[in-house]
């Protein structure tokens, strides 16, 4: 009850302080290795992705200083190989996987919106598609955005997203960890 009490003016307040804006950005994606290994029959499996081709782009609300959202659809291609082991047997596999991710964040802020220089972080719910898989999953991301001139600016973010990992449960014998797709992204934002 206090919380809707203090949130409540802050609320209000910002509604009439809201800024609409757009992103693009373009970069490279790293996705995680995994491995797997059994005793009894011996076998071992793993999986190495080379590092590819990123884009992005959002639109959100900026509703004060502090507090911003955005809607974000990002893309990835990245070259995977595979390597399987089963005995005398080696098998090992290569295969281009687009990664498309569409997510909800909240961003907050650690300067005023006239600040030149302004970090951020962000967080928020993501559907991941990868290997005609739907999974959820989370994005996680340190940014910041910097002014240049009459609504324009640059912005560089480092995102982090996690989602089970069809890679590793590919593998025989299956690998167990999250897939953790990581992306260094830079390009334009336009506040209006």
């Amino acid at each position: 009850m206090h919380l809707r009490i203090f949130l409540l003016p802050l609320l209000i307040s910002s509604a009439a302080h809201a800024q609409v804006f757009f992103t693009g950005l373009g970069g490279a994606a790293a996705l995680s290795r995994d491995a797997s290994a059994l005793a009894a029959p011996v076998s071992a499996a793993n999986y190495d992705a080379k590092v590819g081709g990123a884009f992005s782009f959002a639109g959100g609300f900026r509703f004060n200083d502090w507090i911003s959202a955005q809607a974000v659809y990002t893309w990835n291609k990245n070259r995977v190989t595979s390597n399987q082991v089963l005995g005398s047997v080696f098998i090992e596999r290569q295969q281009t996987a687009p990664q498309n991710t569409l997510g909800a964040d909240a961003l907050l802020y650690f300067r005023r919106r006239s600040s030149f220089v302004r970090p951020f972080l962000s967080a928020g719910p993501a559907w991941v598609h990868v290997l005609s898989q739907d999974k959820l999953g989370l994005r996680v991301a340190v940014g910041v955005d910097v002014t240049i001139k009459s609504g324009w600016g640059v912005r560089y973010t480092f995102t982090e997203t996690m989602s089970p990992n069809p890679f590793g449960a590919a593998l025989s014998p299956p690998a167990t960890h999250h897939l953790m797709n990581f992306q260094n992204l830079a390009g334009v934002i336009k506040v209006f």
